[in-house]
């Protein structure tokens, strides 16, 4: 039950070449991916997820070789990191300066449990609640299927913030097999949001019609997990359904709908260059969010 930091390049498409990135340098594809957070108190360091402010949970162990990496190329850091669904491990920019690569995080038998009372990859045979955070800034990387008006799809999208305007990035990317499961399983004719998290999941928000399209009981759905003992889990959803029924006047809860083994990882169109800018936190925040 561990994950593990490899000292290891990544690669990416950038201004058309495939780009190798060491670690230690800037990430081009922008702080993207699932949020973690590590801190040090006193003498030891803690590595922590969470859902929404507040609701912090401490994993049993830290990643091996996180220390080390952290020490040789970012010594003194404590503060948020993100991991994409393909590995790649990003610690948040400071002081104007991009976000920085540190290496490849690989999971180890048991390490979706590394948080106890979450389950961060389940079997997808089905739709099912999704039993790790439910906050949209927290889950993972945020990709959209577009409206069907223009020429985006198959590809995926996203409106971020910057400098006070909005800019909006596809994926180099194409996604056909899950365009057509936002349009046949979720009614999305208009568009949906996916988060991709770093186990390689697919999460969405859905809601009331979503639950009687796909003949889905939201009360058995918690019921399953708390029989699963993950009662961390339990308290993550029973938070978003209270937020966003009050919000939103019903519920909005975070699904997983698939892996990236079945639809595909995402990567951004950095054609133009860098988008060191394509932040998470800049992110366009989409329905039931």
């Amino acid at each position: 039950m561990s994950w593990e930091l490899l000292d290891e390049p990544c690669s990416l498409h950038v201004r058309g070449k495939l780009v190798d990135i060491s670690p230690g340098y800037g990430y081009p594809a922008g702080y993207t991916g699932s949020k973690y957070s590590i801190r040090r108190v006193g003498n030891r360091y803690h590595f922590s997820v969470k859902s929404y402010s507040g609701n912090f949970v401490e994993a049993l162990k830290l990643p091996k070789g996180i220390l080390k990496a952290i020490t040789k190329y970012k010594p003194g850091f404590s503060g948020t990191m993100r991991i994409r669904w393909n590995g790649d491990t990003i610690l948040a920019p400071r002081n104007d300066e991009p976000p920085l690569y540190i290496g490849k995080m690989i999971y180890h038998e048991g390490g979706e449990k590394l948080f106890p009372g979450l389950n961060l990859k389940q079997d997808v045979g089905k739709m099912c609640l999704y039993a790790g955070p439910q906050s949209a800034m927290d889950i993972g990387e945020p990709w959209s299927v577009p409206t069907r008006t223009g020429n985006i799809r198959p590809r995926l999208t996203r409106r971020f913030r910057v400098d006070g305007g909005k800019e909006r990035i596809n994926t180099c990317t194409h996604h056909l097999e899950l365009t057509n499961f936002a349009i046949n399983d979720l009614d999305a004719f208009e568009g949906k949001r996916f988060y991709f998290t770093n186990f390689g999941q697919i999460v969405s928000p859905v809601t009331l019609t979503h639950f009687r399209l796909n003949g889905i009981d939201l009360g058995n759905e918690i019921q399953k997990l708390a029989s699963e003992k993950l009662d961390t889990a339990v308290r993550f959803s029973m938070n978003r359904i209270e937020r966003t029924s009050k919000s939103f006047g019903r519920p909005w809860v975070m699904f997983v709908v698939g892996n990236v083994e079945n639809y595909g990882g995402p990567q951004p169109d950095l054609s133009s260059g860098p988008e060191y800018d394509l932040s998470d936190e800049n992110a366009r925040r989409s329905e039931g969010d």
